[in-house]
């Protein structure tokens, strides 16, 4: 049976998911945590989940703070983030290492779905009425898996993963920002995706961009220093 830690939001929220977790007996809520102070002590103490569910609410407004713990968290096991509000956040998680994005208004058979997508080794992004992102062998997977894509759309695309906008990265490559606007065009057409989130989600599952491990050790630090 796979295992599942939920941290952050309010005790009933919590209640409700590890009911909709476990209704399937395929998957088992081992931990919850009120806070991140309480969710450090979680993997403190050993357990180790397959999976962490981390609520949006988890270190207050402060996005900065927790992506902090969503990439300290991805280093553990692979990690949702719940309650994203919009693309932005969806992508600085992305970014922090997160395995999944989900939307408050999800139902319980697209948690269900995100959550045995990603015990799959797939990613996952389901904001509003966007399309969700499924993928597989995220982790292992190389460039190969998206032959379509050019060198200089990869390299592009790694960058505009990395966070940059067009005009930095176009000055790095020493191309023009209509160029690049342009190779960033031709990637939305060849992957099938809309928005600029669900291109960094692309190329997180496709190996293009593998996000950068945090050891658990600073998991404990990262919390202290953002509460």
């Amino acid at each position: 049976m796979h295992t599942v830690v939920l941290a952050g939001g309010p005790v009933l929220t919590r209640a409700a998911m590890k009911a909709v977790i476990e209704s399937g007996r395929a998957i088992s809520v081992v931990g919850q945590a009120a806070d991140g102070v309480r969710f450090c002590e979680l993997l403190g103490a050993g357990t180790e989940p397959d999976v962490i569910l981390l609520d949006r609410t988890l270190q207050g407004r402060d996005i900065s703070a927790f992506t902090d713990v969503v990439g300290a968290a991805s280093a553990v096991a692979p990690t949702i983030v719940f309650g994203v509000p919009n693309a932005q956040e969806s992508d600085a998680c992305l970014r922090a290492g997160a395995t999944g994005v989900l939307a408050a208004d999800i139902t319980a058979t697209q948690l269900v779905a995100a959550l045995e997508t990603v015990l799959r080794g797939g990613l996952v992004v389901v904001l509003g009425t966007a399309p969700v992102v499924l993928a597989h062998h995220r982790r292992t997977a190389g460039p190969e898996t998206a032959p379509e894509l050019s060198r200089r759309e990869r390299e592009i695309l790694t960058m505009v993963a990395g966070g940059q906008e067009n005009s930095s990265i176009a000055q790095a490559l020493g191309i023009s920002p209509l160029t690049v606007k342009t190779h960033i065009a031709n990637m939305f057409a060849k992957t099938g995706v809309r928005q600029r989130g669900h291109l960094i989600a692309f190329a997180y599952e496709s190996g293009v961009v593998v996000p950068g491990g945090t050891p658990v050790s600073l998991l404990a630090d990262r919390l202290s220093v953002a509460s």
